[in-house]
Parts: structure tokens; C-alpha cells; sequence
């Protein structure tokens, strides 16, 4: 057993979480996951001695203790594996593996003939089932034999199957213990001990039974009653773990399974529970909501009691919070008018419905509350918020008979701030009471305003608040009562002290800012083409205050067009005003935001003008802005808060279009163009090292044609997870490689194409990939730098042979970078150019040339050492071989292919030589080891994520059933490739759909 697989047996005999064990061993949660993902082989001596010295096990010299279950198991609880020793096998065809999985699920049970052809074939049983099954039944006993296990593990019982398992050869089986275990230390009444059983039995689980093995259709009753007990753990483990404060880890659980199952009320009301407990009220609050609207849109129902009342519970005070004393009457003139002190309705009001909504839903619900309803509406400078609330205020004020208060509070405006004093004692006028009655201590006359309200139904609009100190005594305590709050802030430690629900605001979306604008200047709307009408609002960041200025400047005097002129050939953030009204202004309403910000807060907006995307990453920030993540965070985070940063999905964050451009041109006016130049130059640095780091991890064997400089330790440097980071800046690659080649350095942009290639050919968008090889080709040119020119090309070629299927064009840059690299005396470069122009020939039907092109590549690579080229070159050999018929000389190199792939650890190259091993097979007749190839290519290629391969081969794998008289099972193949092609737009999608006969 590897130190990865050791320690995570010991945690899971220990029932403790990663967590626990990094704390105990003092090294980080990190680094324990990638020692136990197996990402990390050789961890620092330091952090191997505390992992010892804190688990007891022996140094990795030592001899492994020895493995109760003989060396095989059987895990289920996830995607099917069998692991001999420790170490993961491949496994056998799709039915067999199917077989094998429906027997692990049923261990040391009989499974009736009946119960394994359902499983394995669904409603499309073939003719002779029983035939096939025994055959299949006979290939599983021989794969245990290869693995040196018994194959009398499966044994014929009447006429049925059973695959006998100890409980250490069968995660099922350990977690069926481990669960039974916690459930009897839960009677018991220790609840310690059954939370390390619980989180025992939960840490066997990988991912959904069976994941990727299973039929597409309806989940079989076994899988079905595996799936209920680890739902039954994970409430269980919630019950017990909440109240021992272990918060995060039951939320990472309970939303995993509510993902499964959104309409489940036990998990919902968990979820609730541990995010009140947390302090996070106002998350539990919107939890309920959320889960009532799905209940409501699928089923048609309300949540049942107990949820009911832990919603009640969360957006409750604690009990016993005292309440201001209240007077026995009201005081003042009982003859005083209803206030009525609402601004106008908003004219042409444009969306907004889904706030509308949830507005009334929470205000008017019908469950008890003991204080005021409390909304906060936050949002950027002219998101609409006072508009949304005034709209909402007129369309309900009929539910407020006893009257409507408002007060701006001019938090951000630049004639003062009110104070809750000042407003308050307005408040009590406009209520009948007598200005000399009005007390003047704060406190008292905050206890006079409650109790004037405390028999009234009435409604309170405070605008523009600045913090929750500024509102906090203007709210009610009655009941009966509900106040609107507006703010550029979002005020959310608001919820520390009242039951409010936080509404953000975001700009409007495209259809409705161009319905805005055509209802506030008709006419000239009518005139202009939906294309303009949409620029127009684009232009505008799709902001409602923006939006109504450029209307207002364009009603009875500008064309669209002409003001489209006015905005992108001029200042754009001075055309949105309005002429002597400084206050009809976007650019006003940004610096009054702006200048309530600390130096360095600010410092970092202006910096983030500079983005050359529309969103970052927290470490790009920090690198941006020269410090370290924890800070940059803290800083993002006020900027959030204000209003001027939006957080996005996966940890990114963004500022809008007119904001960005606010942010840019306070920066030029006041940062020095040194520190700008240094901040991108720090921007650009980590994206470079970033992608070297990530690409150099998932493509190990992917060559680079450039040479990148070593980069100085910085504090806003952190590991990051490859894939996922690679996923998420896609679009800030293109950005930083547009504003490269355009603005310089020039070599950022090819160099980062050239880092990128691997992630490009295998996840990319061929179009978008080729603009981008193109600005690097660009680039490289106008730096006259011949290697980088020569890498561009390289990119090029590939970009137009996998993607576009585009070969002339691929071969003419392939062509283009050999010749270049070999004047450069680039040998290795050189070779791998040859590679792939020699697969372009093989593939437009130029075998001959092609095969010479493959060989001369070889040769270079022997001569420069160069030995993953070497890998590559002979797989591709051995393909051309094999499709000339030559499939002896074919499964030769093939053979050497694979031999250097192991030995170089390179799965990505396995899964190619596999699959050409598949290919050379089939060419050959012999057709099941041709399968077993490709079946072995198709698993490496789905753990590595690498879906342009993953369809190739189940395209493959598709052609060899039907050539080989099995259609019905090629046709799913077939299938399930067209989907995997259709979701990366690939171009053989249309090939697989043709065959399909889907037109």
C-alpha cells in the first residue's frame, strides 16, 4: 500500500476526518489531501515525520502491515473499482464490469438470474440472455484468477449467483458496519464516539453508487436502498455533529445529498439547524424560502410542521431577549392625518419581478413573527434599489391602512447624513405628536416612536442607509408593522439584531434594459434598430440610472445613433448626465461610493480597472494589488459590501462595465504609471507561472517550445486545484493574451498560449483557440522573435487539426514551425513538429509521406534524448502501420509505445497507445482484444477527464461492435459518443450523428 492509501485506511479505522488529523499531526489539510490523492508521492521529510509520529504507522521503508482482506477488494461507493494490493486494475468489458458491480452491491447474497439480466440489460434484454450471462459470469471467475484472487468468489447457488466478500475486501460491507456501529453508540448516548462512526462510514463514500457503470435509466432498487443509508448516515451524523459545533463538515455533507435530493424536508430542516447554529440566520432563512419555492413549483405544496418551526426558530430573536418597555397609550392629537409620505410611483418601472415576488412573500407570510418584517435591498450606485422599493411600496400600501412613512437618509449624499434622532423625531411629528412632547435623549425618544406604532399596521421606506447602526433604532417592533431599507452597503450585520431578509440587486439583463430605454423615449426607440437599441444598453452596463439618463438625453433631441456616437467616441461615464443637475449623474453616484472607501480599499479598486478581464480570481487580485490573499480579501470583501465588487459563482468577482471604467479613470488621474505598469506586470507573472505550474501537473509530457524566467516567491501565491483553476480562467486567458498582444508585453501573449497548448487541444474551443494562437503569432512577430513564431505556428497546427479538422490549413502551419525550429537548431522542437505534421499527412490520406515524416521525428528524438517524444512518435507509428496493413511491425512499436509510457507515468500517452493498440487489434481480427484495448483506453481517459478521447474511443469501441455483428450495443456506444462530441462542439458529431441517422 502506498503512504496515501495508508493513511486514509487509518483514518477511516480511527473514524476521524482529514481535518482532525492534519490538526493532530500539525501539517495542513492540503497537504494531507494530495499525499492521500496520491498527487503528492514523496511528501517533505518534515510533514512525514509528524504524519508518523501522530498515526503510529511505520516509514514508508518499512514493510506495509499486513492486509486482512488478502491484498483485493471491491469498492462500489463510488465509480466500480478492484484494487489487488493496494493498487487499482483495470477492469474487464461494460457487462462484465456491470456484472461485477450488481454482485458487490449484493454481497454474500444468492442474485437470481431474473435479477442479473434486468440489471445488466434494463428493458432491452437480448434474445438468449442466459447464455450471455453465463458467459459473462465465466470471464469474471477468470479475471479474479488474473488477479491471483479465488475465482470460486463466485459460486453458483440454484439458479442464482452469489460473489462471497469479507467485509475488509468490500466498502459496502465496511460502511453497512460502521453505520450499524454509530446507530449503536447513538442509543447508547455517546455521541462522540458515534460521530467518528458516522464520519467513518461517510468518509467510504466517493461519489454515487456505481457512478458511470449503471444504466441510463430509472435507479435499480439495490442502488437505490445503498443510496437511503448513506442518506440515513449523513442525518444521522447531522443530529449528533451540530450540537458538538463540527458546522462546516455537516454542511459540506447535508448539501451534497440535498444536490441529490432538493425536495428532501429532513435535509432542508438540517441544513437550517447547523447554518442557525453557525450564526448564519439569514442563510438559513433564505434556505427555507428557497426550498418552499421548489416545493411549491414541483409538488404544489407547503413545508410540513417540524420545518415550519425551525424556520420560525431561525428568523426568531433568542428566547429571553428583553423588549422596550411600552406605554399604555398612544401620545398625541388623536384627530392627525394618516401619513401618506411615499415619493411618486416610479413612471415606466421594468422588471424586478422575481424581488416582487419574494418581497411579498416574506412580508405577508402567515406564520407568527414577533417584531416588524425587515428587508434590506443593497445594490451598486443606480441599480434601481429606492425605485424597486417605492414600486413596491405603492402596489402594497393598501395592506398598511394606518399610513406609510419615508425618509431619506442621505447616507451617501453629499448634504449630510441624517441621523436616526433627526428622522425619528420627523417620524413622531408626521404621527400627531406635538414637537414640544418629543423627547430629547435618543433612547426615549426611540421607546415614544415603538409605542405610538405598537398598535398600528403601518409601512416604513427608509432610503439610502449607510450602515446598520443608521437604521436600527427607525425599526419598528410591532408586529404589524414593515420596514424597507435601502443601501449601497449590504448591511447584513443587520441580522444580528432583527429578522430581515437581504435582497442584492444586480443590473437589469439585456432585454429588459432595452425595454426601459424603448418606454422612456418611444419615439426615437421606434426609429432605432434592436442592434443599436442593444448597444446602447450595453453601453450603459445595463444600469437602470444609466439607462433613464441616456434617455432623457436622447427624448426630443438625439437620435440613438448620434448619442451612440456621443458615448463611444467621448468620455462615456460624462455623456451619462444630465445637464445642470449634478445629481442626474452616474459618475456623481460612483465618487460618492468611492470616497467612502479606506486608501488602500480604494487603492485596490482603481487597480481593478486594470483588469484586462471581466473577472478575477482572489490570488489574481492579490497579485494585482501586491499583497497577500488574506488581504486582498478583506479589502474585496468592503468592496463587496459597497457594492462596487459582485462575488460570483466559484470564487470570482467581478465590477460592471461603467464601474470598471470609473475604476480606470481614477486610477489614471491618481496612481503613477509605474505602479500601474508594476501591477499588471505582477498580474501577468502569476498567470504564467499559475498555468506553467497547472498545465505541467495534468500534461506532464506536453512540450513547451518557450522558456520561462523563475519567478520570486510572493505572498499572493498559493497551490490551486489544476483543473479547476484552468476551467475557471478561461475566459482571463484570453483577456490577458488580447491586452498582451495589443498593449505589450508581447511575449505574455505567446508565451501563454505556448503554456496553455496541452489545456487548449484537450478542453478548448478550436475557434477561440486559433484567435488566440493567432494574437500570439501576432505577438511573436512584432517582438521578431523566430522561436516564438515557431511555437505559434506549432499551436496553430494543432488547433486546425484537432478542432477545426481544418488539415491543409493545419499542414501549412506544421510545415512552416518544423522548418523554422530546425533552422533555430531547435532539434526537440523541431521533432515534435514533425509528429504531428506526419499524423496530418496520415489523416488527408498520405500515409507513405506521412510514416516518413513520423520516422524522421523518431530520429531527432533519439538524437536529442528526448524520450516522451519518443513515447508519442512510436504510438503514432504503430497507428499508421496498423491502417497499411502492417499490423505486426504496428503492434511492435506499439509495444515499445506502451513500454515507455509506464515507465514515464504518463496516462494521457496510455490512454493514446491503448487506443491505437485497439485500433492495430482490430485491423488484425483479433476483435476481443481489440475491445479489451479500447475498454482499457475509454477508463484511463475518463479518470483523467480528457473527453475529446473519452468519445473518440466510445466511437471506436461503437464501429468494432457493429463490424462484429453486435449493433444494438455499438448503437449505444455510438450514443453515448455523439453526446460527449456534442458537448465540446466537436466536428466528428456530425459524422456520429450521420450514422446514427439522426438529422
Amino acid at each position: 500500500m502506498t503512504l496515501g492509501e495508508r493513511l486514509l485506511a487509518y483514518r477511516r479505522r480511527a473514524g476521524i476526518s482529514q481535518q482532525d488529523l492534519a490538526a493532530r499531526a500539525g501539517v495542513s489539510v492540503r497537504t494531507l489531501r494530495d499525499i492521500e490523492r496520491g498527487e503528492v508521492r514523496r511528501p517533505h521529510a518534515r510533514s512525514l515525520a509528524k504524519l508518523l509520529d501522530a498515526t503510529g504507522l511505520e516509514s514508508a521503508g518499512s514493510p506495509a502491515p499486513a492486509d486482512p482482506a488478502g491484498g483485493f477488494r471491491v469498492e462500489v461507493l463510488g465509480p466500480l473499482i478492484v484494487r489487488r494490493d493496494g493498487r487499482e486494475v483495470p477492469l474487464g468489458s461494460v457487462m462484465q464490469t456491470r456484472l461485477l458491480g450488481l454482485l458487490a452491491l449484493r454481497a454474500n447474497q444468492v442474485v437470481s438470474r431474473a435479477d442479473v439480466v434486468e440489471f445488466l440489460w434494463g428493458e432491452e434484454s437480448p434474445g438468449s440472455p442466459v447464455n450471455l450471462v453465463q458467459t459473462y459470469v465465466s470471464r469474471l471467475r477468470k479475471f479474479f484468477a488474473g488477479l491471483d484472487a479465488d475465482p470460486g468468489l463466485v459460486t453458483r447457488v440454484g439458479p442464482g449467483y452469489r460473489l462471497g466478500l469479507a467485509p475488509g475486501q468490500s466498502d459496502l460491507l465496511e460502511f453497512t458496519e460502521a453505520l450499524s456501529q454509530a446507530q449503536e453508540e447513538r442509543r447508547a448516548g455517546d455521541s462522540a464516539a458515534a460521530v467518528r462512526s458516522y464520519r467513518s462510514a461517510l468518509a467510504l463514500w466517493r461519489g454515487q453508487v456505481l457512478d458511470g457503470v449503471l444504466l441510463p435509466a430509472a435507479p435499480h432498487p439495490v442502488v437505490v436502498a445503498v443510496t437511503q443509508q448513506r442518506l440515513t448516515a449523513v442525518l444521522g451524523y447531522a443530529d449528533l455533529a451540530v450540537p458538538l459545533g463540527h458546522h462546516d463538515d455537516v454542511l459540506d455533507r447535508l448539501r451534497e445529498a440535498a444536490f441529490a435530493d432538493p425536495l428532501h424536508e429532513g435535509l432542508t430542516e438540517r441544513i437550517m439547524r447547523a447554518l442557525a447554529a453557525s450564526g448564519q440566520r439569514a442563510a438559513a432563512v433564505n434556505v427555507f424560502l428557497a426550498f418552499r419555492g421548489r416545493l411549491r413549483e414541483n409538488l404544489g405544496l407547503e413545508p410540513g410542521p417540524e420545518l415550519q418551526r425551525t424556520y420560525l426558530h431561525s428568523i426568531r430573536e433568542e428566547p429571553g431577549t428583553p423588549t422596550p418597555a411600552l406605554l399604555s397609550r398612544r401620545t398625541g392629537s388623536s384627530a392627525a392625518p394618516t401619513p401618506a409620505e411615499l415619493p411618486p410611483d416610479p413612471s415606466r418601472f421594468i422588471g424586478r419581478d422575481a424581488q416582487l415576488r419574494l418581497l411579498d412573500e416574506f412580508v405577508f407570510d402567515a406564520a407568527p413573527h414577533a417584531s416588524a418584517r425587515v428587508v434590506v435591498l443593497s445594490g451598486t450606485a443606480g441599480v434601481g434599489k429606492s425605485a424597486l422599493a417605492v414600486r413596491w411600496a405603492h402596489r402594497m400600501r393598501h395592506r398598511f391602512p394606518d399610513g406609510q412613512l419615508h425618509a431619506g437618509l442621505n447616507g451617501f449624499s453629499t448634504v449630510g447624513t441624517r441621523s436616526a434622532g433627526e428622522v425619528v423625531a420627523a417620524f413622531l411629528t408626521s404621527l400627531g405628536v406635538a414637537p414640544a412632547t418629543i423627547p430629547v435623549d435618543l433612547d426615549a425618544r426611540v421607546a415614544l416612536f415603538r409605542s405610538v406604532l405598537a398598535d398600528r399596521r403601518m409601512l416604513l421606506v427608509l432610503d439610502d442607509a449607510v450602515s446598520p447602526d443608521h437604521v436600527r433604532p427607525l425599526i419598528a417592533a410591532s408586529p404589524h408593522c414593515a420596514v424597507l431599507v435601502t443601501s449601497r452597503n449590504s448591511l447584513a450585520a443587520l441580522t444580528l439584531h432583527v429578522d430581515a431578509l437581504l435582497v442584492e440587486l444586480d443590473v437589469v439583463s439585456r432585454e429588459e434594459a432595452v425595454a426601459l430605454l424603448r418606454a422612456s423615449c418611444e419615439r426615437e426607440a421606434a426609429e432605432a434598430s434592436p442592434a443599436a437599441l442593444a448597444e446602447l444598453a450595453r453601453l450603459c452596463a445595463h444600469l437602470p440610472l444609466a439607462l433613464r439618463i441616456a434617455a432623457a438625453n436622447i427624448a426630443g433631441r438625439k437620435t440613438v445613433a448620434e448619442y451612440l456616437t456621443v458615448l463611444t467616441e467621448g468620455d462615456r461615464l460624462a455623456g451619462l448626465s444630465l445637464g445642470g443637475d449634478s445629481r442626474s449623474a452616474v459618475l456623481t453616484a460612483f465618487e460618492m461610493s468611492y470616497a467612502a472607501l479606506p486608501p488602500e480599499t480604494a487603492r485596490l479598486f482603481r487597480l481593478l480597472g486594470s483588469l484586462p478581464g471581466a473577472d478575477a480570481g482572489m490570488p489574481a487580485i492579490a497579485a494585482l494589488a501586491g499583497v497577500g490573499v488574506e488581504e486582498a480579501a478583506r479589502m474585496v470583501d468592503r468592496l463587496v459590501a459597497a457594492h462596487l465588487v459582485q462575488r460570483r459563482p466559484g470564487g470570482r468577482f467581478q465590477t460592471h462595465d461603467l464601474l470598471r471604467l470609473f475604476a480606470g479613470q481614477r486610477s489614471a488621474r491618481t496612481d503613477d504609471e509605474a505602479d500601474r505598469a508594476a501591477a499588471l506586470e505582477r498580474l501577468f507573472d502569476y498567470y504564467l507561472e499559475t498555468a506553467t505550474q497547472a498545465t505541467a501537473t495534468l500534461y506532464p509530457g506536453m512540450l513547451r517550445l518557450s522558456e520561462l524566467r523563475q519567478y520570486p516567491p510572493a505572498p499572493w501565491r498559493e497551490r490551486v486545484d489544476p483543473g479547476v483553476w484552468l476551467a475557471a480562467e478561461r475566459a482571463g486567458f484570453a483577456a490577458v493574451v488580447a491586452h498582451a498582444a495589443e498593449h505589450g508585453p508581447q511575449a505574455v501573449a505567446w508565451q501563454l498560449i505556448d503554456v496553455l497548448r496541452g489545456h487548449l487541444w484537450r478542453t478548448y474551443d478550436p475557434s477561440s483557440w486559433c484567435t488566440l494562437a493567432l494574437a500570439g503569432l501576432d505577438a511573436a512577430r512584432r517582438e521578431g522573435n523566430r522561436a516564438a513564431e515557431a511555437a505559434m505556428h506549432y499551436s496553430l497546427g494543432a488547433a486546425h487539426r484537432y478542432g477545426l479538422r481544418d488539415l491543409v490549413a493545419s499542414r501549412q502551419h506544421l510545415d512552416q514551425a518544423q522548418r523554422m525550429l530546425r533552422e533555430l537548431g531547435d532539434t526537440t522542437g523541431c521533432a515534435a513538429a514533425l509528429d504531428s505534421l506526419g499524423m496530418v499527412l496520415h489523416e488527408a490520406g498520405e500515409s507513405g509521406p506521412g510514416l516518413a515524416a513520423l520516422e524522421t521525428s523518431l530520429e531527432l528524438c533519439r538524437e536529442a534524448g528526448f524520450v516522451v517524444g519518443q513515447a508519442k512518435v512510436l504510438g503514432n507509428v504503430g497507428l499508421v502501420l496498423a491502417t497499411m496493413g502492417r499490423t505486426e511491425e504496428a503492434r511492435q512499436r506499439l509495444a515499445e509505445a506502451a513500454a515507455f509510457a509506464a515507465r514515464l507515468g504518463d496516462r494521457h500517452l496510455e490512454a493514446t497507445v491503448q487506443h491505437n493498440l485497439g485500433y492495430a487489434r482490430a485491423c488484425d481480427g483479433r476483435f476481443i482484444e481489440a475491445e479489451r484495448s479500447y475498454q482499457q483506453a475509454l477508463l484511463i481517459r475518463e479518470d483523467i477527464g480528457d473527453a475529446e478521447g473519452r468519445a473518440s474511443t466510445l466511437e471506436k469501441i461503437g464501429t468494432l461492435l457493429h463490424d462484429t455483428g453486435n449493433p444494438a450495443h455499438g448503437t449505444r456506444y455510438w450514443e453515448a459518443a455523439l453526446v460527449v462530441f456534442d458537448e465540446i462542439a466537436h466536428p466528428k458529431a456530425a459524422e456520429v450523428r450521420a450514422r446514427l441517422g439522426q438529422y
